[in-house]
């Protein structure tokens, strides 16, 4: 690591992730929506679906998702992610020799703050699946949704958790990982 550059903080990859998601919030909702959408569908929320829906709509999904990761990779822009993708394949030999060097020095020189920000975000993680899980089983939210017609009356909570965690958890877990993967490699966030 060059003189001057800071080690990573106690809670930098949280607080650097809750600033990616507040700066490009619309383009991570409207993805988080289509994967959400889809997943709603699949998984009954207004009843049963073909084989030939449920394959166009897991393709939806995983478009939605690999759209997200390309964002988050391009900071920003789906179009950089993409330059981004390409050009690991077209590294040379020492420059990959030069990303291990850096991800070993990142992650062994920053270790107790790389397990702080683990620790914070599992328990965001956990505290908003217990939040939706409680949400469901707990109240009469679900119950809500199937007099107005939202969800099918036969259908389980999981068309819409699943629809709520693909607008909230799952793209926060996305944004998460890249950037700490990003920092690991590179020695900067964003």
């Amino acid at each position: 690591m060059k003189s001057g550059e800071a080690f990573l903080g106690y809670t930098k990859l949280i607080e650097y992730t809750n600033v990616f998601i507040g700066k490009y919030y619309v383009a991570l909702l409207g993805l988080g929506v289509a994967a959400g959408t889809g997943r709603f569908f699949q998984t009954g929320g207004q009843g049963e679906i073909s084989w030939r829906v449920n394959f166009l709509l897991e393709v939806g999904v995983n478009l939605a998702r690999l759209l997200t990761v390309l964002l988050v990779i391009g900071k920003g822009s789906i179009q950089t992610g993409i330059k981004q993708v390409v050009g690991v394949f077209r590294m040379s030999k020492q420059q990959w020799k030069v990303i291990w060097h850096n991800s070993r020095y990142n992650f062994s020189n920053n270790g107790v703050a790389i397990l702080v920000n683990f620790i914070v975000f599992a328990i965001i993680a956990v505290l908003i699946n217990v939040g939706l899980n409680f949400l469901f089983e707990y109240t009469s939210v679900l119950q809500w949704l199937k007099v107005h017609q939202v969800l099918k009356v036969s259908a389980s909570k999981w068309p819409v958790l699943l629809f709520i965690k693909n607008i909230s958890v799952i793209p926060f877990t996305l944004v998460f990982e890249i950037l700490f993967l990003n920092w690991l490699v590179e020695n900067k966030i964003c």
